[in-house]
């Protein structure tokens, strides 16, 4: 049996198990997994972000669209048309809802900076239409001189 010695002469057994580092651990492996996870699906689409002041590191949404330059999009870092869209949303809010979260999603819309407009516009559009109201663009911080 495991025991302490308290110099008391008595000996105290340990009738519980310490938790804390064991939640430590697996927190920190969750954010090294989402941060790493994040850097593969955006590494993996060929999109150049534009910069901006007020950019800032946003965590992993539930629906990711990405607009390449060619006007190409990627939907949850596959190749899509905007036509499947509407489905991704309903698709992304059945995952969220059988995993016992709140089918309320948010849209992180990445577009290169030479992507058309108008591939932009639409893709936002087709997202309110879906009913994503939540919609964030994704940049980079820029380089100060």
């Amino acid at each position: 049996m495991a025991g302490s010695w308290n110099g008391g002469g008595e000996e105290e057994l340990i009738g519980g198990v310490n938790v804390t580092p064991i939640v430590d651990v697996c927190l920190t492996l969750l954010v090294v997994f989402i941060v790493t996870a994040s850097q593969v699906v955006n590494r993996s689409m060929p999109v150049t972000l534009p910069r901006a002041a007020s950019a800032e590191s946003a965590p992993p949404s539930i629906l990711n669209v990405a607009i390449a330059r060619d006007g190409a999009v990627f939907i949850d870092g596959a190749p899509g048309r905007l036509e499947e869209l509407p489905g991704a949303v309903e698709a992304a809010r059945a995952r969220a809802a059988a995993a016992g979260g709140e089918a309320r999603l948010a849209g992180f819309v990445s577009a290169d900076v030479e992507a058309p407009y108008g591939r932009f516009a639409a893709v936002v559009d087709l997202l309110r239409q879906a009913g994503v109201t939540d919609i964030a663009l994704d940049t980079q911080p820029a380089t100060t001189p």
